[in-house]
């Protein structure tokens, strides 16, 4: 009896926590008080997040340090004017956070997943990066962002 109600309680999670992510990629963009981005597996939407803007060298250097939390459907993008070869670390940075690294395309070269709070190690990614994306850690597995997904937003493309 006891196995049979720990197996209902496994599947309820489990379609409950399909149902919410799947509610998160179709309503992320709600309630949104900074800027919409859209993440795509070629034509289809794979995931939407309300994001805050880091342009500015001084604004991409603060980055989400000190921060005490991110919401669920909330991120950082950096922009860089160029594609360069950037690192990030998560020193003073108290979010586990999975980083999100594209081109200037927006295609996302590389995903770096659970980068740990507070570590200085680096993280490079890539020679080439012109837009970084910050998420809550584990959401880029759970939402399957994958290398090869293409970034959308009003400032990916337009400092070419």
């Amino acid at each position: 009896m006891l196995l049979l109600r720990s197996k209902k309680l496994a599947v309820f999670t489990a379609v409950v926590g399909t149902a919410i992510l799947s509610s998160f990629n179709s309503i992320a963009g709600e309630n949104c008080d900074w800027e919409e981005l859209i993440i795509y597996n070629v034509s289809k939407r794979q995931a939407t997040f309300c994001v805050e803007l880091a342009t500015t060298y001084s604004e991409r250097q603060q980055g989400l340090m000190f921060r005490e939390d991110l919401e669920f459907n909330e991120g950082m993008i950096f922009v860089y004017d160029q594609p360069k070869p950037v690192s990030f670390w998560m020193k003073n940075t108290s979010i586990p956070l999975d980083i999100i690294f594209a081109d200037r395309s927006g295609t996302v070269t590389k995903i770096f997943r659970n980068a740990v709070p507070f570590s200085t190690v680096s993280i490079f990614g890539g020679e080439q990066v012109q837009y970084v994306l910050e998420i809550n850690a584990g959401l880029s597995k759970s939402l399957g962002i994958k290398v090869g997904n293409i970034l959308q937003h009003r400032l990916i493309g337009s400092r070419n």
